[in-house]
């Protein structure tokens, strides 16, 4: 394990709590966090289209990546639909049950992305690529969901927790594949990519974009910060 290595994971940490604090320093309207939130949808179907998924096919031996995406897809739907929600909790209730689903999801992918950090650092011509990519990623993520949990009204105390925990998965996951990277079965990569990316897409596809645009208030400012975030995920995929 070398000293840039561990620079990257205490730096992607203190992005991650950066832009997850930043919705806290002030009071936001809901329309403002609707803003922020259709940027991070944004960031979310880039990084599925423009990285989970071509990662998951280039990594798939038997052609079953589509498969797993499927999984993931449901398995979140499941979850959401049948395990998490009892009867109708309410406006504030839904906000509560997307910004968990978000929060859950983007923390499975910052897991795998530990394990990029943990593989890339083997390689000093791309590991400073692979920790650009995370952390432009991590700060976008963890700023689309302080905004949710503002949006759901989760009190101050247990916000400023899950940012910390959200903020320690890609270095924690990081830490622990680097120690263990040499047993991974690169046949799992496939697999585990999918499913990340089924995840992620039902969080931005069937909870992201239908919470920004269920009303009418500044439909087009919203699309305009969609199409941005995955403009800027298409650009980071360029440098990767």
């Amino acid at each position: 394990m070398n000293e840039s290595f561990l620079t990257y994971c205490i730096l992607i940490f203190a992005a991650g709590v950066l832009g997850g604090i930043l919705p806290f320093i002030r009071k936001w309207s809901d329309d403002l966090l609707h803003l922020f939130v259709s940027f991070g949808a944004g960031i979310f179907i880039g990084t599925v289209f423009l990285h989970l998924l071509p990662e998951a096919l280039a990594h798939s031996h038997d052609g079953h990546a589509p498969l797993f995406v499927l999984i993931g897809f449901m398995l979140i739907f499941f979850i959401e639909k049948f395990l998490v929600v009892q009867g109708d909790g309410g406006y504030d209730h839904n906000h509560y049950v997307i910004s968990i689903t978000a929060l859950v999801g983007l923390s499975v992918h910052s897991l795998i992305a530990g394990l990029g950090l943990a593989v890339g650092s083997n390689f000093e011509s791309i590991g400073s690529l692979i920790f650009y990519s995370i952390i432009a990623h991590k700060s976008t993520a963890a700023f689309s969901l302080a905004s949710l949990f503002l949006l759901a009204k989760i009190d101050l105390k247990k916000r400023v927790l899950l940012i910390l925990l959200f903020s320690a998965m890609t270095p924690l996951g990081a830490l622990f594949f680097s120690y263990v990277i040499t047993t991974v079965d690169q046949h799992l990569l496939s697999p585990l990519l999918g499913l990340t990316a089924g995840t992620f897409l039902y969080v931005a596809v069937g909870e992201l974009l239908p919470e920004v645009f269920h009303t009418k208030s500044h439909r087009w400012s919203k699309l305009l910060l969609l199409i941005l975030g995955i403009v800027l995920m298409s650009f980071i995929n360029h440098g990767h």
